[in-house]
């Protein structure tokens, strides 16, 4: 029996993993979707891609390794830009614990949606989120708001390097003040 008070290791370790993930589900909630998506069009692609594989090769049967391989493209990354949302996420935490809430602070992670959405989860643990829905609100954001501002300003930028990079392989965050 525990006494009162008392937390093993292996309880606090299951909370902490499972805070973790709900974080990294709210988080990146637009992402996940996006990757749902992309499995559903890798598991349909292949399931008609299979079937041809003996066949000669025709129009129809490329197509349907093309619609394979491009569900797995987008649910890598997706799941990928996910982990980099999270990260921001935790950056953003320690941040507006350390300094409080300061629309300063978070004006550089309002550059698209899911950026906006890890403000907002930093933003709701640490009982901030009227004001960072009053900030997005006045600074023009909707909920409709969905492409990244780089995009919007330039559509060519998908074609620079540093952009994929900035997304898809964000530094590692340690958070310094919180377990989740």
């Amino acid at each position: 029996m525990l006494k009162t008070g008392y937390v093993s290791y292996r309880t606090s370790f299951i909370t902490i993993s499972y805070q973790k993930v709900i974080r990294f589900i709210f988080v990146g909630k637009s992402l996940h979707l996006i990757a749902l998506i992309g499995f559903g069009i890798f598991v349909f692609g292949l399931k008609n891609a299979i079937p041809m594989l003996g066949s000669p090769m025709n129009l129809i049967y490329v197509f349907w390794w093309y619609l394979t391989i491009f569900g797995l493209s987008l649910l890598i990354f997706a799941e990928m830009d996910a982990n980099g949302r999270y990260q921001d996420y935790k950056k953003i935490k320690d941040v507006l614990y350390k300094y409080g809430f300061d629309a300063r602070l978070i004006r550089p992670f309002m550059n698209s949606k899911c950026q906006r959405d890890s403000v907002l989860t930093a933003s709701k643990d640490l009982n901030y989120l009227e004001n960072a829905k009053k900030i997005f609100y006045e600074d023009g954001y909707r909920w409709y708001h969905m492409l990244p501002n780089g995009i919007v300003k330039n559509p060519f930028i998908i074609f620079r390097k540093e952009f994929w990079f900035k997304i898809l392989f964000t530094n590692t965050y340690h958070l310094k003040y919180f377990y989740w």
